[in-house]
């Protein structure tokens, strides 16, 4: 009895569904680990927004994990991160009210619609995203979650969404991971780092979407990619397998450099 309490607890909300007198659910969008996500009309500012309501998992607080990504983005302004519009509680649901940003995320162009980038084209998205991580990380704020359906691209450029794994201030305990750290203990550790390396990944799915594989051998990376070596030590570098980078500015610096050489070349 006590499991299908639970099951229907986390049980979506249905469409038409009214909040507060204010918000009414239109779709269902996703779920995390923490919440699930719905399109809303917000009747008070005629506005399409979203909505993120805290689920019932045993051993996770996910009301309090709800309420720190709320006071995240309580602290964070800028036109390519959502604003935080409402937070409020109503029985056992904690409900997040954010600003809706309409586009589509790469996973979505890249998996769904089958778009490509080219190495320039690629490292020009990447510039963009670097930009916001820019202010992110001058507000001593890591995201720790930059993955591809967390970026968004729409006629206003890019931008970047889910703050519900972010943190505020390096921890130096991170620093001193061991040999070999897992891949989610890069992407997840407390360092500005963790963001570097997940920009890595990113740039790597943004160039595979225009790869075609003419052999069945397992190969890595830098031998399946037709890239500059320029960006492959970028790659390198975020991904730590070569001296990584220590700021931000630098790796906007390198990528930058690199665009203005293939557009060179493109001209020439």
């Amino acid at each position: 009895m006590i499991h299908s309490l639970k099951s229907l607890w986390n049980l979506s909300l249905k469409n038409g569904t009214n909040l507060q007198q204010r918000y009414t659910i239109q779709r269902f969008i996703g779920q995390g680990s923490y919440g699930q996500v719905y399109s809303a009309y917000d009747k008070e500012t005629d506005t399409i927004v979203v909505i993120k309501r805290n689920r019932k998992r045993k051993g996770k607080d996910c009301e309090g994990m709800l309420r720190e990504e709320a006071e995240t983005l309580s602290k964070l302004d800028h036109p390519s991160i959502p604003k935080k519009i409402d937070l409020y509680q109503e029985r056992e649901s904690v409900f997040l009210v954010m600003e809706y940003i309409q586009g589509a995320n790469f996973e979505d162009l890249i998996l769904n619609d089958g778009h490509t980038y080219s190495e320039r084209e690629s490292l020009s998205i990447l510039l963009q995203v670097i930009s916001i991580v820019k202010y992110l990380h001058g507000r001593q704020c890591i995201h720790r979650d930059l993955r591809l359906p967390n970026i968004i691209k729409n006629e206003k450029g890019i931008h970047v969404i889910d703050f519900g794994l972010a943190v505020f201030n390096e921890n130096s305990h991170d620093h001193s991971l061991h040999n070999e750290p897992s891949e989610k203990e890069l992407f997840r550790e407390h360092s500005f780092k963790s963001d570097y390396y997940a920009l890595g990944h990113f740039l790597l799915f943004l160039l595979y979407s225009t790869f075609q594989p003419d052999s069945k051998k397992e190969r890595t990376w830098e031998e399946e990619l037709n890239i500059t070596e320029d960006t492959k030590k970028v790659i390198r570098k975020l991904l730590r397998t070569e001296e990584p980078y220590d700021h931000v500015n630098d790796i906007s610096t390198d990528v930058a450099a690199i665009i203005k050489k293939l557009q060179l070349k493109e001209q020439a």
